[in-house]
């Protein structure tokens, strides 16, 4: 889904007391309409407070706070800070996930307007604000890889029958085990864009996007996606769009793999960058000459799989950095459209109605009776902090 172009920058230390904030809901839940537009309810501030302070502070929720996400700079301009790291402890972040777990309507804006990587073996939280352009961005990269797979599926030999098993899976959630660590014991991560095969635990090639000043998150991610997955991720595509300095448009492209080096202590797995920083578009936004994105398609599976699905029948994959411009250009004109673009109109005097969530029941005044009864009994022994008390309503009301 689409974020809008006045997307919502969050601080660091505000994912963090998330738990926290999830009570603030609950007053807003039972508040008027306010409660299902969270997008609405919720303020962010920005910058960060320091993630060494507490930052109780950091997330507030109001009816007004709205005002603060249609002032926001980044309506006017691409120059955003959408990602930001905290470390935090594995239980600080395992009650994160409890917490959301508990609070569907939450639990959906976090997954619609947040990607968040957690890695346990370093306790370091990243949060992603994706905007317009990045969404837009990836849809056409995605697409073309899609459109190539396509391509082979409608052949009739081994390299069909591999690709009919290719899937893209956008931002999945991918779940990696720590080494030396209990078992159970795993990080996760939301990738920008991500392709799968139907009979691989982890996905073989893997996207990201990033902006200048976030070149080395890239790499780390790059690291943790192929080390982590013990090599089973086969290729992790960079693309870092920029906004530089001066107003350069500048894009470059980055892929990284594995390779098993020799060491006096063994043989030892690292990550190898095989296109490291190539311009695609230059400052003034035109493509340049340099080599596009080149996978292939054994990169959709792991290793072995690909040996034995696959053989010898391998494939190219490429996208050139025209298309790779063409994609890019075509985002940004995209979101700063947004309001001019065509629209269909409503009829004069043609009214819309919406209908309602739950449907109103018709009570009874026995009904009513029985109710009140028991929200007395309710409220007395919720007082009285009752340990053994359960709500028997529901179950009542169904028998």
């Amino acid at each position: 889904m689409v974020l809008e172009e006045r997307h919502t920058l969050i601080s660091a230390t505000a994912i963090v007391q998330l738990h926290d904030a999830v009570h603030g809901y609950v007053y807003i839940r039972n508040s008027s309409s306010i409660a299902p537009t969270y997008h609405a309810a919720i303020k962010f501030r920005w910058p960060p407070v320091d993630a060494s302070t507490d930052g109780r502070e950091a997330l507030r929720a109001g009816p007004s706070s709205h005002r603060a996400f249609q002032s926001h700079p980044s309506r006017k301009t691409h120059q955003a800070r959408p990602v930001d790291r905290v470390s935090a402890s594995s239980r600080k972040y395992d009650e994160i996930e409890r917490q959301l777990g508990r609070d569907e309507a939450l639990s959906e804006y976090v997954k619609d307007k947040i990607r968040y990587d957690y890695n346990r073996g370093s306790n370091r939280l990243v949060i992603r604000m994706p905007i317009g352009v990045h969404e837009f961005f990836i849809d056409g990269v995605e697409d073309a890889i899609r459109s190539q797979l396509k391509t082979i599926r409608s052949g009739s030999d081994t390299a069909a029958g591999f690709a009919q098993r290719v899937r893209a899976a956008r931002s999945s959630e991918i779940y990696f085990p720590i080494d030396d660590a209990p078992g159970g014991t795993k990080s996760k991560y939301g990738p920008d864009a991500s392709f799968w095969h139907d009979d691989a635990e982890y996905p073989g090639v893997i996207i990201e996007v990033a902006y200048s000043q976030k070149t080395k998150r890239l790499a780390r991610l790059a690291e943790d996606y192929l080390l982590d997955s013990d090599a089973n991720v086969q290729a992790v595509v960079g693309l870092n769009i920029g906004y530089g300095k001066g107003g350069s448009r500048k894009a470059t492209l980055s892929v990284w793999r594995t390779r098993v080096f020799n060491t006096a202590d063994g043989n030892e797995l690292r990550i190898a960058r095989e296109v490291a920083d190539d311009i695609f578009r230059d400052d003034q936004g035109h493509p340049t000459d340099h080599p596009g994105l080149r996978l292939y398609l054994s990169d959709f599976a792991h290793a072995g799989l690909a040996r034995v699905q696959l053989g010898s029948h391998n494939r190219e994959l490429f996208i050139s950095t025209e298309q790779l411009c063409e994609f890019l250009t075509a985002a940004e004109v995209k979101v700063h459209q947004r309001g001019s673009l065509s629209k269909d109109q409503l009829a004069p005097g043609v009214k819309k109605r919406k209908r309602l969530e739950t449907p109103p029941e018709e009570v009874t005044s026995e009904d009513e009776a029985v109710y009140a009864e028991q929200e007395e009994r309710a409220a007395k022994r919720t007082a009285d902090s009752d340990p053994d008390y359960q709500d028997t309503s529901t179950k009542s009301s169904l028998e």
